[in-house]
């Protein structure tokens, strides 16, 4: 269970400093009387609504109630965390985006669409992928068969069966094309390129990473190869996965079966079909042996044990009650669920916030 006693604390202290700020408002008000400067209270009134929008957004970090809200008014099946100013939402199989008055950006709906990341968006219509921006207009008029969410300044897009990366503006740059190509994180990006070689009756590329310039961090090939988090990343040779650094030198030299990324310092792997946790060393510090296992979000991690699925916190204790038939990582403070039949999302205290009907 969560810790309530310091989570309850936490609450006290917030809505404390809330309360705090009116006396300061008050204080201002009257110096500006006595000063007769306008100026001065309108600098005071901005400074101190900036302080409540910081309050605001540590209480409900992942808009949950105002989300929740916006789908209970206007009939929306689903509402994403706030991009930028803007939500993905999705009403009768199309997606469109609002802002936090349920305003849309524009009046055209979607096949499908991702989140605004760095100003932009890739939307699709028919299979044809284009970005937009927080206007809601196309960035240019290019389309292509399939696009990357920017990271770093750099977007992966697809077209003519090759990927390759664009900038913000749309304009190439980096001009190599690949088989296969990965977000950038911290600075770094895997991409495959040669055709496809038979490994374990599958087929599989070959993975380098390269930097924001196209040129390759070494000499060493992959058979896969993830994404960095927190400085390290997952590569698989033969048929195991070990971990490097943004060098390409090996950190932890343990082979694994399967694995998971880092976050909160922690990641899942899996060895002689048991799944337990370690830290960025390699040390095992979540003992507890699991049929599944998955990557830790928001500081929970979604386990599989004697056919239940729950959630762990980074103590490896059960952190919701509830146990559920199927279940999904959390995102945006929000995570799917399925008991006896019914699919519904949760927040981090096991409440039920939207249906998927």
């Amino acid at each position: 269970m969560p810790n309530i006693k310091t989570n309850c604390q936490e609450l006290t202290n917030l809505l404390l400093a809330l309360k705090n700020l009116k006396p300061e408002f008050d204080l201002a008000y009257q110096e500006a009387l006595v000063s007769r400067d306008l100026t001065k209270l309108r600098e005071s009134k901005k400074q101190i609504e900036g302080k409540i929008k910081e309050l605001e957004a540590k209480l409900d970090p992942y808009n949950i109630e105002l989300r929740k809200k916006l789908a209970e008014e206007s009939g929306f099946d689903f509402v994403n965390n706030f991009h930028d100013g803007w939500a993905k939402v999705r009403k009768d199989g199309e997606y469109f985006y609002v802002n936090q008055v349920g305003k849309a950006i524009n009046s055209e709906k979607y096949d499908g669409a991702d989140d605004f990341s760095e100003g932009l968006a890739w939307v699709h219509i028919k299979h044809e992928y284009f970005y937009i921006d927080r206007t809601g207009e196309r960035t240019n008029s290019e389309t292509y068969s399939n696009a990357g969410t920017f990271h770093e300044g750099l977007a992966w897009i697809g077209k003519n069966g090759k990927y390759f990366y664009i900038n913000p503006k749309g304009k190439i740059a980096i001009s190599e094309k690949y088989d296969d190509a990965e977000d950038f994180s911290e600075g770094l990006a895997s991409v495959a390129k040669n055709l496809p070689k038979k490994l374990a009756h599958r087929p599989t590329y070959t993975y380098v990473y390269i930097n924001r310039t196209g040129k390759r961090i070494n000499s060493e090939t992959y058979d896969a190869a993830g994404i960095f988090h927190e400085g390290l990343a997952w590569v698989e040779k033969d048929r195991e996965f070990f971990c490097i650094d943004h060098a390409g030198k090996t950190i932890i030299s343990e082979k694994y079966d399967e694995v998971g990324d880092f976050f909160d310092g922690l990641a899942r792997v899996k060895k002689d079909g048991e799944h337990f946790y370690i830290d960025r060393t390699g040390k095992i510090v979540i003992s507890a042996k699991y049929d599944e296992a998955g990557d830790f979000s928001e500081g929970l991690a979604l386990v599989k044990k004697d056919g239940e699925y729950f959630y762990i916190d980074r103590a490896g204790k059960m952190a919701i009650s509830e146990k559920y038939d199927d279940a999904g990582d959390f995102f945006e403070g929000l995570a799917l669920v399925q008991k006896n039949n019914e699919y519904y999302y949760i927040d981090h205290a096991g409440r039920k916030i939207f249906d998927t009907e």
